[in-house]
């Protein structure tokens, strides 16, 4: 199947829109009263490998802290496919569980599977990246005896911009900064959910230090702006991350 290329003033338009309509659902929902606060930690390791010129294995994992690294806040594993149908466009699915503590204890376990759209594109030495994904959630709270499970759907949409700042390396310019900016909103919908139609938004900064084309390392900073089971309350989030990104080619 041929796509026809996008022409990178349009790739911009969508970019500021995107951004514009992100920014004004974070600040509409961030007017509202009642905002708890927390701090938290996360560690996460992404993993691609390539293995012909259409398919793509993905599979990453995390861990998440609140307060420092004093309290267990939650695990996530995730596995998937992508296929892409050009050079900038990919499909995607796969699924994921993760698992929220209280102490140290798994007391709630989430079924994920997911589907996905992500287009990249290149506006002169910036990178820009889309990302659409569709959740099917699938909840099991272990604390209670009888065996009830809750479930809705999730949709999420991711845009980022990367930025390279320095250049590391003459023999390989492979080897990089880059400042990575962007902005996540994520809705949730279904018979269940009550006044919970937000879900969550994160604005992000991450300096990325990409050592060659296989591996990268960023440190990102996330500023996330979440939804609580009580009417009209938010958490405010500060979130240190760590983010290992491992890219092989297993096609040749």
């Amino acid at each position: 199947m041929k796509v026809r290329a996008i022409h990178p003033t349009f790739s911009l338009k969508l970019s500021l829109l995107a951004m514009m309509m992100l920014c004004l659902a974070a600040a509409h929902t961030q007017a509202q009263k009642n905002i708890l606060k927390s701090n938290q930690v996360w560690l996460h390791s992404y993993h691609e490998g390539r293995i012909s010129e259409k398919w793509t294995i993905l599979l990453d994992g995390g861990f998440r802290w609140r307060n420092g690294v004093e309290d267990k806040l939650a695990y996530i594993v995730r596995t998937g496919a992508g296929y892409s149908i050009s050079p900038r466009l990919r499909l995607g699915g796969g699924f994921a569980n993760l698992g929220v503590y209280a102490g140290n204890s798994v007391v709630r376990r989430e079924y994920r599977p997911y589907q996905e759209l992500l287009f990249k594109d290149q506006l002169g030495k910036l990178n820009l990246s889309h990302r659409l994904r569709v959740e099917e959630r699938f909840f099991k709270d272990l604390a209670l005896d009888f065996a009830t499970v809750d479930f809705n759907f999730r949709f999420r949409y991711a845009f980022s911009v990367g930025i390279p700042l320095a250049r590391l390396s003459k023999k390989d310019p492979q080897r990089k900064i880059i400042l990575n900016l962007g902005d996540e909103i994520f809705i949730n919908a279904g018979k269940d959910i009550g006044h919970s139609i937000f879900d969550q938004n994160r604005l992000i900064l991450s300096p990325t230090l990409q050592w060659n084309k296989a591996l990268s390392v960023s440190f990102t900073y996330n500023s996330q702006f979440a939804g609580t089971p009580q009417p009209e309350t938010y958490l405010k989030s500060h979130i240190a991350w760590l983010q290992i990104r491992h890219n092989l080619d297993f096609s040749n």
